[in-house]
């Protein structure tokens, strides 16, 4: 309250100032123009002299006055400016007033004596004070209320004649600038201590004035209370007499309510029992929750009476409220507590005896606070409906699994007609609900024929009797689909056994079936060739070896392979061989229609069962038939093809009783024809078993020689011509096998190709030759070469060029050391891919040899695209040295590989005569029998150190 009215006496004391002092600031400007008008008139008396520069000054200060005194009185009277536009135009006209007069005591000061020499400076010092002390006593008089007024006009004037002192008076004695500042301090403080004497007569003032309005307000409102306290005192009479008549009348009237109260207690009581007894029947109880109190009141006969207390709505509805039910019931209850619902109600599990059961809750604020609309008290009842629940789901589960699953449901009446489909069996039979409703069973299906509806009605019969039937049917509906179907019916009966209806199953067996045949046909059909696979020949050659009848007792199987097909397939394209095979399954069709069976097996491979039981056809009949056929060119996408066949013959019983070694002896017959150039057939002779009993044998000793080290590198050396020294070896792989003893690679090799054995053989080739030319380096033997043999398997699988890069490293040899030989066969098959191989060698410094020219797939081709360095003349040709032909070839090609900057090595020297020639020829290195079989390692070694020379042939 003190600082409510400091804060309003401040502020009309500071109002208070601002309207006296602007009250009076016309009087001040008067006064001052007064002094300034009666200041010259001094200057004229004392020194008779005219000074134009003040002359100007009062001039336009007077006019500056009387502009500012009129604009004063103007706002004076005008009573629409506020205070604060009246303070800011008293400042205004101070500041003006205070820098009018600093410029005119310069002008007496300044300006006088230096257009009046005769005129002193301690006069017109005189002079600008005697003004200056007009003006600050009037000033003090009429603006020192609001002080700031009288600094406005204090602070420039003063500060002019105050700086002139030092500026410009140079002959004024320094007591009178003394006195003169004394004076102006003494004004100064003058006005200071009377701006605090008006300050507290105007702070009294406003305390006068406050208190003088307070006590006013007092004495009008102790009046209102009197008259206030006299109209109260009136009704508080009028009210008791009232009061008496009331009473009176209230008396009579409790006696009369309160035989009605009883009578109404008495049907309350009644009404209590029956809905307490409808809410036992029920499983309702009722709960008070008192909100202001935060208590619950739960009365029922599972809970009993009991009273709730709780500190926390929140931990109430967490401790027995289910978590997943806690956000439904919170926003359920918030809205009625905020009164946008009618009711509350919420379906949640509660918690009782560590069990969930679901509750159903029911309820409604009945007190509401009537100043804010808060709940206060809020009554209502609960019901257990957990075995409602548990119906409901099963119920629901129930719908959906009927609308859900996938097949057909349906529920029939006593007369076996259609009451209930679900979905999948009106979408299965590809009729609509409402054509199905109420029909009989079979009504949605075609009895086409007496028979069907014979089977129709057994159906009927079968499900009236024995309330069920399950088996498969197949089925056409009134909409067109033949369906298969696994039909299943049970009766529904009620607690007596009577039947209410019956509940129908219906399986699509459709698609399965068509798969199980489908499947059939995969697992023993090629799609492509649409033939009998591997699986279905075996499977029926099988049954015909096991089979105790007769009828094939005698019989052949022909293997067929097409010859070449793998180059035919790779030079044109995969689709015109899958055409070739195709066309090949027909024309066997065609050509073989006696044959028991034809089948394809793999690949390019067929084979034929053909019983000989009978005289009607011999087997070569049979084989000069199918060569015959493919005599016939092939035309395929528009161009014509010759394709040639190889057979394999093997006969039962002749050849075998086990269908293993029918089919191997088959296949090895096939070989046989293969290796005679193809295009014919051969008779599988009895001819002795190999040492192994199988390529699958032969495979498996193999792997456990590689994994075992059996496999050793033999080397067999390579003699310059020029000084028949040894200038290196050739790396030939040998098999050590510990029950055969050394097999040579012409039998295993050819195995591992079809492999990955092959890469295994390669790398192991390749390393263990790499170390041995290491050791032989080290031993002094520095210019050694070694050869290496590659395949073509070995170049395609692309770890070729990994391997020689490690192993060199590994080593630490150089590449010019290293040569490697491949077969013209090597370079048929994906040349461009070949190509780029052997310029990457060729760039790795390794040298590059091919073997055995002149006896494979021979190009000049090759020599002119490859980056070959030597040429090796094939042993067939030297050992026919002698002859005119040959030695003819000889010449041809060891002159052609001089003429293509190449080296020659001739294979399979055995003669000096051999020898002789070839060195006549130029040959540059010889390799054979004459000088040394293959060696094994130590051997090699012993061989190197013996400095073995051909001292005869010298």
């Amino acid at each position: 309250m003190s600082e409510v009215q400091g804060e309003h006496v401040s502020n009309s004391v500071l109002d208070s100032q601002i309207k006296s002092a602007t009250s009076n600031l016309h009087f001040f400007l008067a006064w001052v123009l007064f002094a300034c008008i009666y200041n010259q008139l001094i200057y004229f008396f004392y020194f008779k002299s005219f000074s134009i520069p003040y002359t100007i000054w009062l001039i336009i200060f007077s006019a500056i006055l009387l502009i500012c005194f009129c604009f004063t009185l103007f706002f004076k009277k005008s009573n629409q400016i506020s205070i604060f536009n009246l303070d800011m135009w008293a400042q205004l006209v101070c500041l003006i007033t205070g820098a009018g007069l600093a410029i005119g005591i310069y002008t007496v000061l300044q300006l006088i004596p230096e257009h009046n020499p005769e005129v002193k400076d301690i006069h017109m010092l005189t002079l600008a004070g005697l003004m200056l002390s007009i003006v600050y006593t009037f000033a003090i008089v009429f603006l020192s209320q609001r002080l700031r007024y009288f600094l406005y006009v204090f602070l420039p004037s003063a500060s002019a004649i105050v700086l002139s002192n030092f500026l410009f008076l140079d002959n004024t004695p320094d007591v009178f600038s003394l006195i003169f500042n004394i004076w102006f301090g003494v004004l100064l403080i003058c006005a200071l201590l009377t701006h605090k004497m008006y300050r507290r007569l105007g702070i009294l003032n406003s305390h006068n004035k406050f208190y003088l309005s307070e006590s006013r307000k007092h004495l009008m409102e102790s009046s209102l209370l009197q008259e206030k306290l006299k109209n109260e005192i009136e009704k508080s009479k009028e009210i008791e007499s009232q009061l008496q008549m009331h009473n009176q009348l209230l008396e009579q009237k409790v006696i009369e309510r309160t035989y009605d109260i009883n009578k109404i207690n008495d049907r309350l009581q009644h009404h209590q029992a029956n809905l307490d007894f409808a809410h036992e029947t029920a499983g309702i109880s009722s709960w008070l929750w008192n909100i202001e109190k935060r208590t619950i009141e739960i009365s029922g006969i599972k809970y009993g009476n009991q009273v709730l207390h709780y500190q926390s709505a929140t931990d109430q509805i967490n401790e027995f409220i289910h978590p997943e039910d806690q956000e439904n019931y919170r926003k359920e209850l918030r809205k009625h507590l905020r009164g946008n619902t009618e009711r509350f109600e919420a379906h949640y599990r509660t918690k009782v005896k560590d069990q969930w059961f679901w509750i159903k809750d029911i309820g409604r604020v009945i007190t509401r606070d009537p100043e804010n609309n808060k709940p206060l008290k809020m009554v209502g009842i609960f019901q257990d409906i957990e075995s409602e629940k548990k119906a409901q789901e099963k119920l629901k589960l129930a719908s959906n699994v009927f609308n859900q699953v996938a097949q057909g449901v349906f529920v029939l009446d006593n007369n076996l007609c259609f009451l209930e489909v679900n979905p999948y069996f009106s979408e299965l039979v590809n009729i609509p609900p409402q054509d199905i409703i109420s029909k009989h069973i079979f009504d949605i299906t075609k009895s086409s024929t007496s028979q069907l509806s014979q089977h129709h009605a057994d159906i009927t019969q079968t499900v009236l009797h024995t309330g069920q039937y399950d088996a498969e049917v197949t089925e056409e509906f009134i909409s067109g689909k033949i369906l298969t179907l696994w039909l299943h019916i049970n009766a529904v009966r009620d607690d007596k056994n009577r039947i209410l209806n019956y509940v129908g199953i219906i399986s699509d067996l459709t698609e399965r079936k068509q798969n199980l045949e489908r499947m059939a046909y995969l697992e023993n059909y090629d799609l492509l060739t649409d033939l009998p696979n591997r699986v279905y020949f075996n499977l029926q050659l099988h049954q015909y070896l096991i089979s105790k009848s007769k009828i094939l007792s005698h019989f052949s199987i022909i293997r067929l392979n097409i010859d070449r097909f793998r180059h035919f397939n790779e030079f044109i394209n995969h689709q015109t061989g899958d055409e070739v095979l195709k066309e090949v399954s027909r024309r066997l069709k065609y050509t073989c229609s006696k044959a028991v069976l034809i089948s394809y097996l793999n690949n390019d491979d067929f084979a034929m069962i053909y019983n000989l039981n009978h005289s009607h056809y011999t087997i070569q009949q049979v084989v000069d038939q199918i060569l015959e056929a493919f005599e016939i060119p092939f035309i395929i996408d528009g161009q014509e093809h010759m394709i040639h066949v190889s057979l394999g013959i093997a006969i039962y019983p002749n050849h075998g009783r086990q269908i293993g070694s029918l089919n191997s002896h088959a296949e090895s017959a096939l070989t046989e024809a293969k290796k005679l150039g193809g295009s014919t057939a051969y008779y599988y002779d009895n001819k002795p078993e190999s040492i192994f009993g199988s390529d699958i044998e032969l495979e498996r000793d193999l792997r456990l020689a590689i994994k075992n080290q059996d496999l050793e590198i033999y080397y067999q050396p390579k003699i310059e011509s020029k000084t028949m020294q040894v200038s290196g070896f050739e790396a030939l792989i040998r098999w050590n096998h510990p029950k055969y003893g050394i097999i040579m690679p012409d039998r295993f090799i050819p195995i591992a190709e079809m492999t990955s054995l092959i890469s295994d053989i390669g790398k192991f080739v390749i390393f263990q030759t790499c170390k041995q030319l290491k050791i032989w380096h080290e031993l002094g033997f520095d210019k050694l070469q070694i050869s290496i043999n590659v395949v073509a398997q070995q170049i395609h699988r692309g770890e070729f060029l990994n391997f020689i890069d490690q192993a060199v490293l590994k080593y630490s040899l150089k590449p010019e050391f290293i040569e490697f030989e491949l077969t013209e066969s090597s370079l048929l098959d994906k040349s461009s891919h070949v190509f780029d191989l052997l310029d990457q060698i060729k760039d790795k410094n390794f040298s590059i040899a091919l073997d055995d020219f002149g006896t494979g797939y021979s190009s000049l081709a090759y020599l002119a695209d490859y980056p070959i360095d030597t040429l090796k003349i094939d042993r067939a040709f030297i050992s026919k040295i002698g002859t005119r032909k040959n030695n003819a070839i000889v010449d041809a090609i060891i002159s052609m590989g001089k003429t293509m900057g190449m080296k020659l090595v001739a294979e399979g020297v055995e003669d000096i005569e051999q020898i002789e020639y070839l060195k006549k020829q130029g040959c540059d290195y010889f390799q054979g029998y004459y000088f040394s079989r293959p060696l094994n390692s130590a051997d090699s070694t012993q061989f190197l150190q013996n400095e073995y020379q051909f001292s005869k042939i010298k």
